[in-house]
């Protein structure tokens, strides 16, 4: 790396450095918690101050417990060959110190392994307004940075605290972070233990591309550092269209104000700038697009009352006019984005065809074609299958009649808000009944096929409201109940974190307060059906004469 950053470092005047570290109070120890070096070029306004509560140290701290204290430390006029050298070796240790208020050593955790990204000596080159994956973590500024990273990915060192000091430091981080570097550590804990190197254009501050809508010219200005010039360096346009590249423009830069004609309107340029010795500064995408607005007139404004149980709410919702949209520019992109809708519509062909996302229209064929998709995908179950659907009744056994791997267990969950209501026409059965009796007839002919039912507790709502089926490891979302799928409008899709629903899936399965067999809740529902009928001791007897005078009072 010494060869990349020998060439560049006199480009740059000082650093910065900004850490949160952990502070063992019992050994009096700090370690790394996250650590970013900025290397500083003219002209570049200083970093604010890290303030806390004790006046004049640049450190803000948030206690963990009894023996730890994060801290959020940041020392600035950095000697940047020192910095450069922490970058190098973290596992040495490095010291903050800011005159008699701050001094400390820092190091890394013991079973901290740091890994660098990229191995060579030459940087990512981020740009900040678009790049997520280091970007949010960067400083703000106009330019793009040199990135160089120390990543430790197993972060092992988390495992010596307990739950609760785990739990604990984290949030900690995360306000520090919120508070003085604008992102959450708590939630991007990828950055935890690692430590980075940056620095953003030494030449400009910024510059500036417009494009001429009329004539295709391109105009770009360059803001330049004071001392600093772009005069001499290297600029490459290149569009891309439909994923390939149509043209490349290389200049060399010979005035702070450029202008340049272009083949054609581009649908995405791309603008890179390189330095003296071939490195490059800056990678820019941008896309042009016609301006559209229109304009909206408050016509009036609605009063609406809501009941919300005792409670009414009174909404104020104004009601507008629009008027005919304007357009800026008159560029057709059309013909431009014509591939890429035929390439989107392969991508939402080839989502259909892995069963990631499939829509059905509604009607008897898609009724059809979904019921034999859910079968597709339930015979692939090698270990488990199970359905949550808190309307599933007898019919929707089907589903289980069709699975042909008698060593895959079934499990049900339906839901007692619908199983306690009688069944349609005049059986006189409830779901419940019919469900549990159908299941018997299953076992009956399928003894070898594990198949169990339980039912979410809660006689008004039920806590399951989506569907779902749970292949193995894999979690499908149904737009509708089962006996429903595919008749009216509705879709399939893919659960992207099947571990959530597996979870609370198993969750329910296992918590008796939660959930019962279908068997313990016929013998109770019929228990309390008797109980009602039986209104008191000898009933029976008096039950002929309560009618009578029920019916002559009625």
């Amino acid at each position: 790396m010494s060869g990349y950053l020998d060439n560049i470092s006199s480009d740059y005047k000082s650093a910065e450095i900004t850490s949160l570290i952990l502070h063992n109070r019992v050994s009096g120890q700090w370690f790394n918690l996250f650590t970013v070096i900025e290397l500083i070029p003219s002209e570049q306004i200083p970093s604010d101050m890290i303030k806390g509560n004790n006046p004049g140290v640049p450190a803000d701290r948030e206690s963990v417990d009894d023996d730890f204290t994060a801290y959020i430390v940041r020392v600035k006029d950095f000697d940047k060959a020192d910095a450069i050298e922490i970058f190098k070796n973290p596992g040495k240790g490095f010291t903050l110190t800011e005159g008699s208020s701050l001094n400390c050593f820092v190091e890394q955790f013991a079973d901290c392994r740091l890994e660098q990204e990229p191995s060579s000596e030459y940087p990512l080159i981020i740009d900040k307004q678009t790049e997520h994956t280091y970007g949010d973590i960067l400083p703000y500024r106009h330019t793009d940075f040199r990135l160089w990273a120390k990543i430790d990915r197993q972060k092992k060192w988390l495992n010596t605290f307990n739950s609760q000091q785990k739990k604990t430091l984290l949030e900690k981080c995360g306000l520090l972070s919120i508070k003085h570097l604008g992102f959450d550590l708590s939630r991007m804990m990828e950055h935890l233990g690692n430590v980075y190197l940056c620095g953003c254009n030494p030449y400009l501050r910024m510059y500036d591309c417009k494009l001429m809508d009329h004539n295709k010219d391109l105009l770009i200005s360059f803001y330049e550092r004071e001392s600093q010039t772009i005069i001499g360096k290297k600029m490459v346009l290149e569009e891309k269209r439909a994923g390939n590249i149509v043209f490349s423009i290389e200049k060399t830069i010979t005035s702070k104000y450029e202008r340049i004609a272009l083949p054609h309107f581009p649908d995405i340029l791309y603008t890179k700038i390189y330095d003296a010795n071939g490195y490059l500064l800056e990678n820019h995408a941008g896309s042009w697009i016609n301006i559209v607005f229109g304009m909206q007139m408050q016509t009036s404004v609605l009063n609406l009352s809501v009941k919300d149980g005792n409670k009414v709410n009174t909404l104020e919702i104004p009601k507008y006019a629009a008027e005919k949209p304007v357009q800026v520019g008159n560029y057709d992109k059309s013909l431009a984005y014509f591939m890429k809708s035929q390439q989107r519509s392969k991508q939402i062909e080839d989502l259909e065809k892995s069963r990631e996302f499939i829509f059905f229209p509604g009607g008897e064929a898609d009724k059809e074609k979904a019921r034999n998709l859910v079968g597709e995908i339930i015979n692939k179950a090698k270990e488990r299958c199970f359905f949550l659907d808190p309307y599933f009744a007898a019919g929707d056994l089907l589903y289980a009649y069709v699975i042909r791997n008698t060593s895959v267990p079934i499990q049900v969950i339906s839901s007692s808000a619908f199983l306690k209501d009688n069944e349609p026409g005049a059986t006189g059965l409830t779901h419940a009944q019919r469900l549990n009796s159908e299941l018997k007839k299953f076992r009956e002919k399928f003894p070898y096929q594990k198949i169990e039912c339980k039912v979410l507790k809660g006689r008004s709502k039920s806590p399951l409201h989506d569907r779902y089926i749970i292949v193995d490891d894999t979690v499908y979302m149904l737009g509708s109940s089962l006996n429903e799928f595919g008749n009216r409008a509705s879709s399939l899709i893919r659960v992207p974190a099947p571990e959530i629903l597996i979870k609370q899936a198993y969750e329910w399965w296992n918590d008796d307060e939660k959930a019962e067999t279908i068997e313990q809740y016929v013998i109770t529902k019929n228990k309390e059906d008797e109980s009602k009928n039986n209104w008191r001791p000898g009933a029976k007897i008096f039950q002929p004469i309560y009618n009578f005078c029920k019916k002559i009072f009625n």
